[in-house]
């Protein structure tokens, strides 16, 4: 996995503006899951997820590229004040799944404006 630097990846509008906020590691697993009142399965085939998971030892944002067929883990990112990190990490057992902890409201929002999008 390649680690990865908030400022080159804010460079990238294509990545910027393909950051899927609403698809957490539940909804990734099982699309079905997806709390949309339309009853459709969550579209998972495009963009870019994220969510925290231990890299060598130490708390991480994982980025996950969506693919069609398979999607692909395209790094991870250390320079995340680690309490988010943590915090991320204490979330309810039916939303962690398979080591893959969602991210929290607060650290969408450290995100956001580290991106510059908020």
């Amino acid at each position: 996995m390649e680690l990865l630097n908030i400022e080159e990846l804010k460079k990238s509008k294509y990545f910027l503006d393909n950051i899927r906020w609403d698809i957490t590691p539940k909804i990734f697993v099982d699309p079905s899951s997806s709390s949309d009142d339309s009853g459709e399965a969550a579209d998972i085939s495009h963009g870019y997820m994220f969510f925290v998971d231990l890299i060598n030892d130490r708390p991480a944002l994982v980025v996950i590229q969506l693919k069609y067929a398979f999607s692909k883990t395209v790094g991870y990112i250390y320079e995340i004040p680690e309490d988010l990190l943590r915090e991320s990490m204490h979330c309810a057992e039916s939303e962690c799944v398979v080591g893959m902890y969602p991210v929290t409201d607060k650290l969408a929002d450290w995100l956001k404006q580290a991106f510059g999008l908020s």
